[in-house]
């Protein structure tokens, strides 16, 4: 049962991780040339490596708990899966907003 759970989160997390990554980049990228050399420039510069770097954190670590103990590892990375899942579509909510209240902001 684990096995099949460590492998479900892994074919599910590897893609979306990559994926959201490229969105994450690009998404930050276009809000910073909005607003770079602002205050909410470096803030953005900083939420996006900061983000990247703790996902990537998170899937290599996650990855080798569930391989190096396969009944543990997997009850103890699935909710904190789900929690850094939340909080990474909270965060590319919050970058799309910022986004948007730039480009008005520009815009004036």
């Amino acid at each position: 049962m684990e096995i099949m759970i460590r492998n479900i989160v892994l074919i599910i997390g590897w893609p979306v991780l990559v994926v959201g990554s490229i969105y994450l980049i690009v998404k930050g990228g276009a809000v910073y040339k909005l607003v770079r050399g602002s205050l909410v420039g470096k803030v953005t510069k900083v939420l996006v490596i900061s983000m990247l770097v703790g996902m990537y954190s998170l899937g290599i670590v996650a990855t080798a708990l569930m391989y190096a103990d396969e009944n543990t590892g997997v009850w103890v990375v699935l909710p904190i899966f789900f929690a850094w899942f939340i909080t990474f579509i909270w965060s590319l909510k919050v970058l799309v907003k910022a986004g948007n209240e730039a480009k008005k902001l520009s815009e004036n």
